[in-house]
């Protein structure tokens, strides 16, 4: 029942270090409740807990089981049967899921993380599309964040091609995190699954999206890192991911552009290079449809080029401006953009103003 549900989240709260163990026991909330007072007959509960236990009255969980249903938020426990399977042998396994939508999809084969950049630069963007696209033609469920940048690619590629997708969150399911993806997260509701291990009224901190990247890692069967930074919070699921054994695979990109600097440490450490959607799919044990596998775009630029390519990013620029950023001497700075638009690798807006193609 939901009340129990509430009730248990309540008590024990989120990232239970032994939550794998109480997974195991196999007692329900409702059993753990009615028998609060003899957790010490219990091997998997530790002093605190069982005070907690004694100290949240089933009350208290009255008022947010009425404020879910008129939300129309759901639970699931580890003890019902439409608990994902993904979650039981993680040492902190979730013991209360809450959500909107069909929590099933997280019992799909193939499941696939994509993270990286919430500020990702048009390589990213493009890079980011063409996998998840590819991904989502196959019949790949893409799962990730509902986060800005490439977390909102994933869930819109995944939707346009009909694809199931499950958008794991940092906030209760009532709230729509960031704002701009309000529409996002309601069209997920209707046609994927939106799920948070918070309930309504729960007080939130900065670290419940960190706590939310290891949901991302343990749900999926092969994480992608598309675009992140040296320090992104994106490497928490990649760590996550490696340590629950997950394959992971990372998008290399230029030493020169500090967006890369995650992926390509990444890869450095282990994680495969992922420079084409079919290089998933076959890790997945999956006949890919190759006509849809086209590699990633990556352009062949000299060093110089790379650097006008990595000073323009997603932004629309002046000669002047990328004079003031590179320092390329102008006479050559206008051949090589001549050259480059050429190549097909950007494109004039206005005499002497460019963006990337």
């Amino acid at each position: 029942m939901d009340l129990y549900n509430i009730w248990l989240a309540m008590t024990l709260g989120t990232m239970v270090a032994n939550g794998g163990e109480i997974v195991q026991s196999g007692i329900t909330p409702q059993e753990l409740y009615e028998n609060r007072r003899s957790w010490h007959n219990y091997d998997c509960f530790n002093a605190k807990q069982m005070a907690m236990a004694l100290e949240i009255p089933l009350e208290a969980a009255v008022n947010v089981c009425s404020m879910h249903m008129e939300n129309g938020i759901k639970s699931v426990n580890y003890t019902d049967s439409n608990y994902p399977d993904c979650f039981r042998n993680i040492p902190d396994a979730p013991l209360v899921l809450f959500y909107k939508g069909d929590i099933s999809i997280l019992n799909n084969p193939n499941r696939v993380g994509v993270v990286g950049s919430r500020h990702p630069d048009r390589d990213g963007i493009k890079i980011c599309e063409d996998i998840c696209t590819v991904l989502a033609q196959n019949g790949v469920t893409l799962i990730s964040g509902l986060a800005q940048g490439m977390d909102s690619i994933a869930h819109i590629s995944a939707l346009k091609e009909n694809a199931d997708t499950v958008a794991f969150i940092g906030t209760s399911a009532d709230k729509y995190y960031p704002a701009a993806n309000r529409k996002l997260q309601q069209e997920i509701e209707h046609k994927g699954c939106v799920v948070s291990e918070y309930y309504m009224t729960q007080q939130l901190y900065t670290t419940t999206f960190l706590e939310r990247n290891r949901l991302i890692a343990a749900a999926s069967d092969a994480l992608c890192v598309v675009q992140a930074k040296a320090k992104s919070g994106t490497l928490s699921t990649a760590k996550r991911a490696q340590e629950y054994s997950k394959q992971l695979f990372s998008v290399p990109g230029s030493i020169l552009n500090p967006m890369h600097d995650g992926t390509n440490r990444l890869i450095q450490d282990g994680a495969y290079p992922l420079l084409s959607p079919s290089d998933v799919l076959l890790h997945l044990g999956m006949a890919a449809d190759t006509a849809k596998c086209k590699r990633v775009r990556k352009p062949k630029l000299s060093e110089i080029e790379q650097r006008i390519y990595d000073a323009m990013g997603r932004q629309t620029m002046s000669t002047n401006q990328l004079f003031a950023q590179t320092k390329i001497p102008m006479v050559q700075l206008k051949a090589l953009l001549t050259k480059m638009e050429m190549d097909g690798v950007i494109t004039s807006k206005s005499p002497g103003v460019y963006c990337i193609k």
